[in-house]
């Protein structure tokens, strides 16, 4: 029941975030704009696609999994067996997890629940945590 609750609540708040999106009718900023402000991805590009997804990759991190892993590039897993996200891809490809996400991740120990993913929060999910992986030493 929890996991049809978590994934409605997902799936409402994506689809806010786009009605919100497609609402905005406030101008871009112009001159006021500074050189050291970072380029903003602009909507319905590749870029922008790629940085919803992450956001959204991050939101279910930090709803299912954050009392257990540490879902940021820094900071220690709040469960001392549940590897920190950014390091996940040192044993293995982070999307060599879509399959066990797809029919529910089950581990080994009894902390862990079990739950499944639609495919969009899946690759959403994968996406997130490519964007944090630690590099590897050569």
């Amino acid at each position: 029941m929890f996991q049809r609750r978590t994934g409605f609540l997902v799936a409402g708040l994506m689809t806010s975030l786009a009605l919100l999106a497609a609402c905005n009718t406030t101008p871009a900023p112009e001159a006021e704009e500074t050189a050291s402000a970072p380029p903003q991805a602009e909507e319905g590009s590749d870029a922008f696609a790629y940085d919803s997804k992450v956001k959204v990759g991050r939101l279910i991190a930090e709803t299912r999994c954050s009392t257990c892993h540490a879902i940021g590039p820094t900071g220690n897993s709040p469960h001392q067996d549940a590897k920190p996200f950014r390091q996940l891809s040192e044993n293995y490809p982070v999307r060599n997890l879509e399959e066990a996400l797809a029919e529910g991740i089950v581990v080994g120990h009894p902390d862990m629940p079990m739950f499944v993913l639609s495919p969009y929060e899946i690759d959403a999910l994968l996406t997130y945590l490519e964007s944090i992986q630690e590099p590897h030493p050569a």
